[in-house]
C-alpha cells in the first residue's frame, strides 16, 4: 500500500470509531486530512527517517500515527493514559502494520524507553513537557512541537531552543518549535 492508502485507512478506522471512544468531533475525512493528517506530516521536515519517536499524549494516533505512516524507518512509542484510546491505537498499529508500541501510563510512569525524537500535540506547554520526557531522551535528541504562534521559546534545563517555523498548510498555520537535548553535552 502507497504512504496515502495507509493514511486513508487510518482516517477510516478513526472515524469508524470515533464516536464510541470520544476521539474526535470531525466526522469527514477530508476535514480530518486538513486538521490532523496535513499538520503531521509538516513535522516529518525536521524528523530523522531512522530512530526511536515518543509521541506523548497521542490521543488518537496524532502526530504519531500519519509520522510512522511516513517515516517508516521510524520505531514508534505511543503513550496515551486513557485505556480505551490506547487500546484503539494498538488496534491502529496492528490494522497499518506499524512498528510501534502503545502503552497506557502517563509519561512519568514509564519505564525502559530511550527516544532520539519527540512530538506531542496540545499536551501542556513546552517547558513542561520537555521537563517530563528528559529521562526518556538521547543525548542530541530532537523534540519537535507544535506550538501557537504567540508562544515563547521553552527555557529547560538540558534543552536547548533551535528555532520555530511557520508552516502554511491550505488556509491554515501552523506554527513549530524545535529543541535539542544536550544532558551530557559540554
Amino acid at each position: 500500500m502507497t504512504v496515502q492508502e495507509d493514511i486513508e485507512r487510518y482516517i477510516t478506522e478513526t472515524l469508524k470509531f470515533s464516536r464510541a471512544l470520544n476521539l474526535t468531533s470531525v466526522k469527514d475525512a477530508e476535514t480530518f486530512q486538513q486538521r490532523f493528517i496535513d499538520p503531521s506530516l509538516a513535522l516529518c521536515e525536521w524528523l530523522p527517517q531512522q530512530g526511536v519517536l515518543l509521541d506523548v499524549g497521542s490521543g488518537m494516533g496524532i502526530p504519531g500515527v500519519p509520522i510512522l505512516l511516513k517515516r517508516r524507518g521510524l520505531h514508534g512509542v505511543l503513550v496515551e493514559r486513557r485505556k480505551k484510546r490506547a487500546e484503539f491505537l494498538r488496534h491502529i498499529v496492528r490494522v497499518l502494520g506499524l512498528d510501534a508500541d502503545v502503552y497506557d501510563c502517563d509519561i512519568r510512569a514509564l519505564e525502559h524507553v530511550q527516544a532520539n525524537v519527540c512530538v506531542a500535540r496540545a499536551v501542556t506547554r513546552p517547558e513542561t513537557l520537555l521537563s517530563m520526557v528528559s529521562p526518556h531522551m538521547v543525548r542530541g535528541a530532537v523534540a519537535v512541537l507544535p506550538t501557537s504562534d504567540e508562544m515563547c521559546p521553552a527555557t529547560v534545563s538540558d534543552w536547548d531552543f533551535e528555532g520555530s517555523e511557520t508552516v502554511t498548510l491550505g488556509n491554515e498555520k501552523q506554527h513549530v518549535q524545535r529543541y535539542r537535548y544536550m544532558e551530557g553535552f559540554t
